[in-house]
């Protein structure tokens, strides 16, 4: 986005370091590393005469709603605690084809179109490293092992600490704001635990707390070293193995090392202090009974999401200034790709719009214009 700033002639240095602030809450990546398109597509969004600020009623959960009542209403079936073990690989033609999956629980599932998986490449690598069987011909070791050569070559941003909250409301201004960035600009923005971004849904959305009580989380954006933690892993590494329970108590380990609480509880106070740039009386709040207070690590992240060493998603690779990433097709026949490993990268309008290139790959064109007819007909399109 730096080339865009320098083709208007844009010198304020509270300009300049605002756009550093705006690319980095987005990618996780300073201006000079993101992407013109998401940054000038926000400001747009951002200040377009009419707009206001966009919050689904129920929080995060309603869309997820949407997304499986989407699914299900097409004939599609949702199936929780069910992650993929293998992909099942078949030489046909001389081509390297997935053909299906093969479950946690050993339940194998064809394939009829094609495999779509949404895990990240460092993550995907590891799944297919693990599909490979003593019987597989050069086709498919070769096409697994590009896939990890991707793998290996790119870069990734760094991991988060999570504050959430739960506390009583009285007394805090009925006007308070929902978002809040803390960031001292003196600093370099990608500066370990220099921006701290706060949000407060119940100000949009009161139905998500008790009455009475407010949510707060709080996070560093994709500025925690990874390698500060990798010391309470079981194997001190990660191996970018998914597949494992969050529930499980190998999954959990590290909750159990010695010095991790007092480690985290060090590196959660600079979202203490950023919430109390807000809310003066957080912890006195947070103390209070009925209140709820929960921090969480890279090793939560990486847990929960099933994030490959906790990463906010991908970087430049050396001598870049932007994601060079692949599109939604693989190596593998029938193997597509979505999220943010592929273009166009990381963040929610990113992720969403490599689905539908994944999902649109696998249908005609006259299909999909006729989606886009249909869309366009009900305002979805702008």
């Amino acid at each position: 986005f730096t080339l865009t700033m320098e083709k208007y002639s844009l010198t304020n240095p509270f300009i300049l370091k605002w756009f550093d602030y705006l690319a980095f809450a987005l990618s996780g990546l300073d201006a000079a590393h993101t992407q013109a398109a998401p940054v000038s597509y926000t400001m747009g969004d951002l200040h377009r005469k009419g707009k206001i600020l966009d919050y689904p009623m129920g929080g995060m959960d309603s869309l997820i709603e949407a997304l499986v009542k989407g699914l299900t209403k097409n004939g599609g079936e949702l199936r929780l605690n069910s992650r993929v073990e293998k992909i099942l690989l078949e030489e046909k033609n001389g081509e390297a084809v997935a053909s299906g999956v093969v479950l946690n629980d050993g339940t194998i599932i064809k394939a009829k179109r094609g495999v779509v998986s949404n895990a990240p490449l460092w993550n995907l690598s590891r799944i297919l490293s693990d599909s490979v069987d003593s019987n597989a011909g050069s086709v498919i070791i070769d096409a697994v092992a590009q896939v990890k050569e991707q793998a290996n070559d790119m870069e990734m941003t760094g991991s988060f600490m999570h504050l959430h909250l739960g506390i009583p409301k009285d007394n805090l201004p009925d006007d308070i704001e929902m978002h809040h960035s803390i960031i001292n600009f003196d600093l370099d923005v990608t500066a370990e635990q220099n921006l701290v971004i706060i949000s407060i849904p119940t100000v949009a959305d009161p139905s998500l707390a008790p009455d009475g009580y407010h949510i707060v989380h709080a996070y560093t954006a994709a500025s925690e070293n990874f390698k500060d933690w990798e010391g309470f892993l079981e194997g001190e590494q990660d191996s970018g193995k998914v597949g494992t329970s969050p529930n499980s108590r190998s999954a959990q380990g590290y909750n159990t090392k010695d010095g991790y609480e007092a480690f985290k509880a060090e590196k959660s106070e600079a979202l203490w202090k950023a919430i109390e740039c807000v809310i003066p009386d957080v912890r006195e709040r947070a103390k209070s009974e009925g209140a709820i207070s929960i921090v969480g690590t890279p090793l939560t992240h990486r847990r929960y999401n099933q994030r490959f060493r906790g990463t906010y998603g991908p970087a430049p690779a050396a001598g870049q200034d932007v994601w060079d990433l692949p599109g939604c097709t693989t190596p593998i026949k029938s193997l597509l790709a979505c999220g943010d490993t592929c273009f166009p990268g990381i963040g929610l309008p990113g992720v969403a719009a490599s689905g539908t290139i994944a999902a649109n790959t696998l249908v005609d064109v006259q299909t999909q214009l006729d989606l886009m007819k249909s869309l366009r007909a009900k305002g979805a399109l702008q």
